[in-house]
């Protein structure tokens, strides 16, 4: 390439470091070093003074392009509006079928010079430009700015809507947990209420015991067989009841 510009350091890195990029199946893969690039050789001048102008042109509009590593490449990013993207330059390939290699492949990829700028990581809008060899390289790039800016639009759009049903979720959720708690307390009421009435019909029957033995003895011995069990009967009841062994913070009057 000739160095008639100066070039964008993420730029000039690809192009100093070209002779150490791999191939892989007659491609470059530079996001292997920084941008995320994948041409033939032939290629890798035109892709990049496409990516150059590209970047030249979104840091005009304060947009900002970066290469951020992961475990095994970079990703190329370009935020704008807090909005992040992912973008890339390839070159396309035809996929003709073949015999079976030693690999078990039974297609080829052929690379067909066709350059293609992309955003990865949108959704509900144009991703893909194509960069035609005797195109002037703005045309290309200005709709791709503006695709950009619309996947901008398009996400916070998105965001805006998963706002709204996130909230929408969070509502029903408490919805129902406030309906959990509803059937609980009414569980727990009528457990009370059945306590409670286990423990009053057991009251009764002492008073009645204590009435028909009082009639057949006149008096109630301390200490008594009988004196014991109604004190046991008489604790077992205030055990049951619920107003006595645990009475609710606000008892209905």
């Amino acid at each position: 390439m000739k160095n008639r510009l100066k070039f964008h350091p993420l730029v000039e890195n690809i192009r100093k470091n070209a002779k150490k990029i791999p191939l892989d199946k007659g491609f470059l893969i530079c996001r292997r070093q920084g941008l995320d690039i994948r041409v033939t050789p032939e290629n890798l001048d035109r892709a990049l003074m496409i990516m150059d102008s590209l970047i030249k042109a979104l840091e005009v509009k304060c947009a900002q392009v970066s290469t951020v590593k992961n475990e095994y490449n970079n990703i190329t990013h370009v935020t704008i509006s807090d909005e992040v993207f992912e973008i890339d330059i390839i070159e396309k390939m035809n996929i003709v079928k073949k015999e079976p290699d030693q690999f078990g492949s039974k297609v080829d990829y052929i690379p067909n010079g066709n350059l293609v700028l992309r955003i990865k990581n949108a959704y509900g809008v144009r991703t893909e430009w194509k960069v035609d060899e005797n195109q002037e390289i703005e045309v290309p790039i200005n709709s791709y700015i503006e695709g950009l800016y619309k996947a901008v639009a398009k996400a916070k759009e998105l965001h805006k809507e998963h706002e709204k049903w996130d909230e929408g979720r969070k509502q029903r959720e408490e919805v129902e947990r406030l309906q959990v708690l509803e059937n609980q307390r009414i569980v727990n009421l009528e457990k009370e209420a059945i306590l409670w009435q286990r423990s009053t019909l057991i009251r009764a029957y002492i008073a009645a015991a204590t009435k028909v033995y009082i009639e057949g003895n006149g008096q109630i011995e301390p200490g008594s067989e009988f004196d014991k069990w109604r004190t046991w009967a008489t604790q077992r009841a205030d055990s049951l009841n619920p107003l006595i062994s645990n009475p609710p913070e606000n008892p209905v009057k």
